[in-house]
């Protein structure tokens, strides 16, 4: 099992050193703390490193928020390419093989949802607000119907993501064994 997952990690770390190499020289690096990015390389490590407490949070943001979120930018844009298709559902795919056989750590949504807080912030502080990574800086035109500000739509953003990571959590508890014991976090 070891190997396949070793092997599961190689095109994720091949589809983020493609958009790395993207956004080199763009002024778009900041684009790389999205959080479907930074969800992305925790499945990586975390399967490289047979760490279920990288891989599980990872993969409950992934199905919770991630994949979600991308179909309404897909739907919202009528735009997708195939690295956006393989970003976006190679590395849950991934962490499902490593949680078939070794279970969700219990907290995964809360792990998750507190590493999306931080990047939220990290994002407002470090990226520039043209690119408006994770929302950071403003809503998108879909939520602004709901949040119109940027302090109401972070706080909308923060707890529908709490709220779909939790559900994500329950749902993929069912799937794999629950409450994998706490020497799955280390």
């Amino acid at each position: 099992m070891r190997a396949l997952e070793v092997l599961c990690a190689l095109p994720i770390f091949a589809i983020l050193a493609r958009y790395v190499q993207e956004k080199l020289g763009t002024g778009r690096m900041g684009e790389m703390l999205f959080a479907c990015h930074v969800a992305a390389l925790a499945v990586a490590l975390g399967l490289l490193a047979g760490a279920g407490w990288l891989v599980g949070p990872a993969f409950v943001f992934s199905v919770g928020v991630g994949v979600p979120a991308w179909l309404i930018e897909v739907i919202a844009t009528r735009k997708v390419t195939l690295l956006s298709v393989a970003a976006h559902l190679a590395p849950p795919a991934a962490a499902a093989l490593h949680l078939a056989q070794r279970g969700l750590p219990s907290g995964s949504a809360l792990s998750a949802w507190g590493t999306f807080v931080a990047l939220l912030a990290l994002s407002f502080v470090a990226t520039d607000p043209a690119l408006n990574v994770n929302l950071a800086h403003r809503p998108s035109r879909e939520m602004a119907v709901f949040a119109p500000t940027p302090w109401s739509a972070r706080l909308l953003m923060a707890g529908v993501t709490l709220g779909a990571l939790l559900v994500a959590e329950w749902a993929s508890a069912r799937v794999f064994r629950q409450g994998v014991a706490a020497d799955a976090w280390g």
